[in-house]
């Protein structure tokens, strides 16, 4: 029996839509949070899913302008090198080592955010066993898309590694219950002042009672 060719046409037409459904997204390196606050020191968490069947080996994060990188989270078996600018400023971070197939780097670092607001792009380059490279550097629509975070001033405040805020109520327990500590002090002495006085009227009262009673 010979099918119309109208309907094999259907048929590969319907399997084609079928793998495209089905088909899963590309994973590509993220770096989060995708939102923080300006002028901000923010844990930022880096993620490379190996997409193929080759080792990844190296990865490069390109650190936007007015990121100030100032701790890092160490990685058991890579290694890692932060590259300059002229200024002293980090331009990227390297990391060495060997990622296998259907794995997943994640590491953390310490950061502080821009001063201004609006869109920073983590710009990255994966590396893999055989040479290849692939280009996280493209726009959100592309088919391989830079990270992207947005600073903004609604953003909720992290700092992360206590590098930021200002002084804090700890001087005395006093500041704490919202009472002044010169204060409390001051009533304490008071306080004190007033046993002693009365411990010294009560034994100069039992004296005089004493000598009273010898007399008679």
């Amino acid at each position: 029996m010979v099918l119309p060719r109208s309907l094999i046409l259907a048929a590969v037409a319907a399997a084609a839509g079928l793998a495209l459904v089905v088909a899963p997204a590309g994973a590509h390196v993220q770096v989060r949070p995708a939102q923080a606050a300006p002028g901000d020191p923010v844990l930022w968490t880096v993620l490379v899913p190996n997409e193929r069947d080759v080792a990844t080996t190296r990865v490069e994060l390109a650190i936007p302008t007015g990121v100030l990188p100032f701790a890092y989270e160490p990685l058991p078996g890579w290694t890692r090198r932060v590259t300059k600018n002229d200024d002293q400023s980090t331009r990227s971070v390297v990391w060495s080592g060997r990622l296998e197939p259907e794995e997943v780097l994640a590491t953390q670092f310490l950061a502080t955010t821009p001063d201004a607001e609006g869109p920073i792009s983590w710009k990255a380059i994966q590396t893999y066993a055989d040479g290849q490279k692939v280009r996280w550097i493209g726009g959100p629509d592309t088919e391989e898309p830079a990270a992207v975070t947005q600073i903004s001033a609604t953003a909720p405040r992290e700092n992360a590694g206590g590098e930021g805020g200002g002084a804090t109520a700890e001087a005395s327990p006093a500041a704490a219950s919202g009472g002044s500590g010169d204060d409390d002090g001051g009533d304490g002495l008071a306080i004190a002042a007033l046993i002693v006085g009365g411990t010294a009227l009560l034994m100069s009262a039992a004296a005089l009672l004493s000598a009273r009673r010898n007399t008679a």
